[in-house]
């Protein structure tokens, strides 16, 4: 299983994402499921869930389209976030194909992709194994792959368009938090990349484990005022005779 969020808020994106794939309890593997480029005049980030081999195809040609000397459709010729999503799309859909005609969804892959392009706004979108997408919406500026319904409460509750982007990353770890204690099939490492408005640089990229200082006490600190706020949580009627 995976677990991915992206998010949008106004001064900038945070993208996070685990790295554990699974046929099983007791055969999982470790795979980076976030793929990054940042040169020049755009930073695209891209994170993926679902069929392993279509995943690896797709960022193993998306390497190979920036590096060619040919003309060629890529990254860096893609002049906005919708022909990026048509490219990866399409790229998907190709490779999960099996008959020709149709499409077998349990071969595809899911992608959110976001970033800056120069001269244009921050954007993000969910890309869905036949190819097609949807831009991340206003009222609810975050995106989810994979392992949604432990991490999505905290989001609902805390993720808005002026949240900061050190609670937004925040509020990405608190999630990976809650799922990786429900599911054992989402682990670390956890990449996580923040990225700020007109910067057209990553501006921080982190990998954390279950004992990286950062995340331990994170998480130490996170399960603890969740025991202390429900203590002071108001007794019953009942509760007091």
């Amino acid at each position: 299983m995976t677990y991915c969020v992206g998010m949008k808020m106004d001064e900038g994106l945070v993208f996070a994402s685990d790295s554990r794939t699974n046929a099983g309890l007791d055969n999982y593997s470790t795979y980076k499921k976030m793929f990054s480029y940042s040169v020049g005049d755009r930073t695209i980030v891209i994170l993926t869930s679902g069929n392993l081999s279509t995943s690896q195809y797709v960022y193993k040609t998306l390497n190979e389209h920036l590096k060619t000397k040919e003309f060629v459709t890529s990254l860096n010729t893609c002049k906005n976030f919708d022909e990026i999503a048509d490219y990866i799309g399409m790229m998907s859909w190709m490779h999960s194909k099996t008959d020709g005609i149709s499409v077998n969804t349990h071969l595809g892959s899911n992608f959110i992709v976001g970033g800056q392009i120069k001269g244009q706004e921050p954007d993000m979108m969910l890309i869905y194994p036949v190819g097609n997408y949807i831009r991340i919406s206003e009222l609810k500026p975050f995106l989810q792959l994979g392992e949604t319904k432990y991490g999505k409460p905290i989001l609902d509750r805390i993720i808005r368009k002026d949240t900061s982007l050190g609670d937004a990353a925040k509020c990405a770890l608190v999630s990976f938090d809650s799922t990786m204690k429900s599911d054992l099939t989402v682990g670390p490492p956890i990449d996580l990349i923040v990225y700020k408005t007109d910067s057209f640089v990553i501006s921080q990229e982190d990998q954390l484990q279950f004992k990286t200082p950062y995340f331990a006490d994170l998480s130490k600190q996170w399960s603890e005022g969740l025991k202390k706020l429900f203590s002071n949580l108001p007794n019953f009627d009942w509760e007091n005779k």
